[in-house]
């Protein structure tokens, strides 16, 4: 059959948010281009939109199928492998499977067309990159003649040659006459090497700009323009390439994830290894088992920052096939390695919660480091939890999944204990370092006291620790989860306090600029001179924030290097790469911080940590509140003593005698989950049942309660309609959301639980479909949020 004759039918997703997939022709010369993971142009609703090629379906004969316009790649954005997790994404966490893929794939890779139709732009994967760098290099044909590198000064400079004679490729003349000083050095370079970018030699030479054109003229050297991969761990950490010896139990570990590596199927490991284990260097040996059998691998950290320190052992010592993949990346630097790893070029990828969609053809280990951390929840758009997500993914790729973690997540842990997952433990710091020693502070017995003002944020214990700790020379980091300066600003006469007029919260006062900000939609004011409510000037600020706790620490120890590490002064891109580094080469002697400073980092010199306040979390309305408060406490207590000297935490609290807090300084995992799991059973919260929840905003909040109550009716009929579903779901709200304005918008929301996904599942479609046409015109707005862990 002709070419021109030939006829396919492929399924595709449409990347708008529309639910399900469309079916397109595909003929002529167009059919030798299709391929699953392409992208096409195909005319939906008379526009020309971007589609995802799903799958390629058997000739069939249909009537009103439209052919596609155009195919856009060259080459697979993602390999078939992925589909079918791509579908499993968008049905579990209702979210259209296109915007689905759009998510995934890198950014940047759409163009404006002068019409202002957004279109894919083509063959980007045929390129290395979009950064395009000038290089310098010998000119083919040249011979150059070793004897004319002499030391004496010749009285004529380098004869210029024809074109005719260069292309001949005669010997060419490097005499010294007329050069300058290094430009013996620089000739050397340029031969020994096959090319140099410009940048480079700029670098090298004061004068490099000079010597190039130079050379170019003689006919030596050309120029040429060749895309190049960024490298993007601008700030690597020193990390021997030679892995330490394992301990047995980290031996112990490596032999059976590589025992089931060999296996070629699915599995998942839940590795309970408390802080200083040595975990990282399970990871590594796991990685390079899966390797060695031709597997590739996925490492998931829960924050950007701690890329940097993992990136660096990887790339140390699986040199250039480690790519990074995370949100901070910039476009061309996310772009440049999305086809390293689509081409093949990288075994082994690392990044936060975005790597799990890394393009990998032979995934066979997913690591997913800290799994407990709620950071692996998006909580925007895409609402997908990826830890959950990445075991989807192994198992529908035949690998095997570790979910490592000093102080697991309650709901894996149960997994464990029934037998769900295999389960690992390293139980012991590495080269026999002791625990930290943790001192609980009642913190009420010194807000009863005659002390000074500063005590209600550092007692006096904390306050000789850390000046201790300067006198020894050695490091303190101080905890505490709420920035700013003060978290509120009050009128003292009648009480009341400066609320941001678009949420439901206090303004926090932040002292540099001398501005009330609100940390949830950015609306921000100089505090006001009389109170709103009462009239009274009689405003001042109340609590502390991490700029507060920077400023007392100031005045009590003048000469101390204080750091502060929060999102208020983390906003530059490689700032916290800066922080972290300066503080690793002892430039910092205390470092404060949110619970950015809490996860992964190892600091040898770090023998305090300080947490001012544990009951932020601990007070916090959610199931989830102390499960929170053990895992942010142990995490950052387990920052110290990584040396040779024993570490020690001081933990301020209200609340001494919580099962979280007494868990935390015995450290006892296994009490704290015992009591936690009977507080979850008797209640029915995950991971006894899976939970939804079905959020409505709007602009009234009268409105926005009468369509909350009106869907919580429809959808308490909808169980009641089979009586099967009336057993395993239950149904609480709609009530005010704990926040009942964030944004400028009021806030009302439902809690579904269920002990099936199935069911669940169904009727969340349910509520899907009937609940548009109460939507309809009402200026409210609908989400559902599967396995929620943002209860605000």
């Amino acid at each position: 059959m002709p070419e021109s004759l030939q006829k396919l039918y492929i399924q595709v997703a449409v990347a708008l948010p529309i639910s399900g997939t469309f079916t397109y022709t595909v003929t002529g010369e167009l059919v030798g281009k299709v391929a699953v993971g392409k992208r096409a142009l195909v005319p939906f609703s008379g526009r020309k939109i971007t589609a995802y090629i799903l799958r390629i379906i058997p000739p069939e004969k249909r009537r009103g199928v439209k052919d596609i316009i155009s195919v856009i790649d060259s080459y697979p954005l993602f390999p078939p492998q992925m589909v079918e997790f791509f579908e499993w994404l968008s049905h579990y966490y209702l979210y259209p499977i296109g915007l689905v893929i759009k998510g995934a794939l890198p950014t940047g890779l759409n163009v404006r067309t002068p019409d202002g139709t957004r279109m894919p732009s083509k063959g980007w994967l045929d390129r290395v990159g979009l950064l395009k760098m000038v290089f310098i290099t010998v000119k083919k044909g040249a011979i150059v003649d070793r004897s004319l590198f002499d030391r004496k000064r010749s009285p004529c400079p380098p004869p210029a040659r024809n074109a005719s004679q260069r292309e001949a490729g005669g010997s060419l003349s490097l005499r010294r006459g007329g050069r300058a000083r290094n430009e013996d050095e620089f000739l050397e370079m340029m031969i020994k090497k096959k090319g140099v970018s410009l940048r480079e030699i700029k670098n090298s030479f004061s004068n490099g700009a000079y010597l190039v054109d130079k050379w170019v003229t003689s006919g030596f050297l050309k120029k040429t323009r060749r895309p190049v991969v960024r490298d993007i761990v601008d700030e690597t950490l020193f990390i021997s390439t030679k892995p330490p010896p394992l301990n047995s139990k980290q031996k112990e570990v490596v032999e059976r994830v590589s025992e089931k590596l060999k296996g070629d199927s699915f599995f998942t490991y839940l590795l309970h290894g408390i802080t200083d284990s040595g975990k990282t260097e399970v990871y590594y040996h796991a990685a390079r088992s899966a390797k060695e059998l031709g597997k590739q691998s996925i490492i998931m950290v829960p924050e950007i920052a701690l890329t940097v320190s993992m990136a660096s052992l990887f790339k140390a010592r699986f040199k250039d096939r480690v790519a990074i993949l995370h949100s901070a990346l910039s476009t061309g630097e996310r772009y440049d390695q999305w086809i390293r790893i689509a081409k093949g070029d990288a075994d082994v990828v690392i990044g936060a919660r975005s790597a799990l969609f890394a393009p990998l053809s032979r995934l066979g280990l997913i690591i997913v480091d800290e799994e407990h951390d709620l950071s692996y929840k998006q909580e925007e758009k895409f609402r997908y939890q990826a830890r959950d997500a990445a075991i989807v993914r192994a198992k529908l790729s035949d690998a095997v999944v570790i979910l490592g973690s000093g102080t697991p997540s309650v709901q894996s842990y149960q997994n464990a204990a029934i037998g769900k997952y295999g389960f690992l433990t390293m139980p012991k710091r590495i080269l026999k370092r002791e625990l930290p020693d943790i001192q609980i502070i009642d913190m009420a017995k010194f807000e009863r006291s005659s002390a000074a003002q500063d005590e209600s944020i550092m007692s006096p214990p904390l306050k000789e620790a850390i000046q201790e700790n300067l006198t020894q020379k050695k490091q303190t980091i101080l905890f505490l989860n709420r920035r700013g300066f003060s978290s509120l600003y009050l009128c003292r006469f009648c009480g009341e306090t400066i609320r941001c007029p678009n949420c439901e919260v206090s303004l926090t006062y932040h002292k540099y600029g001398g501005n009330l900000l609100c940390h949830y939609c950015g609306f921000s004011i100089k505090p006001p001179n009389r109170c709103p409510a009462c009239n009274s000037q009689d405003l001042k600020p109340y609590g502390f924030g991490t700029q507060r706790v920077v400023e007392v620490l100031e005045d009590l120890f003048p000469k101390a290097r204080v750091e502060r590490m929060d999102r208020d002064t983390m906003r530059r891109k490689g700032e916290v790469q800066q922080v972290l580094k300066r503080f690793m080469q002892h430039e910092t002697d205390i470092l404060v911080g949110t619970q950015m400073v809490t996860k992964g980092h190892d600091f040898p010199n770090v023998t305090l940590v300080g947490v001012i306040s544990a009951d932020l979390s601990l007070n916090y309305p959610d199931f989830r509140a102390g499960e929170v408060t053990f895992q942010l406490l142990s995490q950052v207590a387990g920052r110290t003593g990584r040396g040779n000297i024993p570490g020690k935490v001081i933990i301020q609290t209200f609340n001494p005698s919580h099962y979280a807090i007494t868990a935390t300084k015995d450290h006892n995992y296994k009490r704290f989950f015992s009591q936690e799991i009977a507080l979850r059973r008797q209640v029915n919260y995950p991971p006894f049942s899976l939970i939804a929840t079905v959020r409505f905003l709007g602009n009234s909040e009268s409105k926005t309660e009468k369509i909350a109550t009106h869907i919580g009716m429809k959808i308490r009929n909808t169980i009641k309609k089979q009586s099967k579903r009336k057993s395993v779901v239950e149904i609480l709200g709609p009530v005010e959301a704990p926040m009942a304005k964030l944004k400028g918008k009021y806030r009302q929301q439902i809690l579904i639980k269920s002990r099936t996904s199935r069911y669940l599942n169904q009727l969340l479609k349910e509520v899907e479909t009937f609940s548009p046409q109460i939507l309809s015109s009402s200026g409210v707005r609908m989400i559902i949020d599967v396995d929620p862990y943002q209860m605000m």
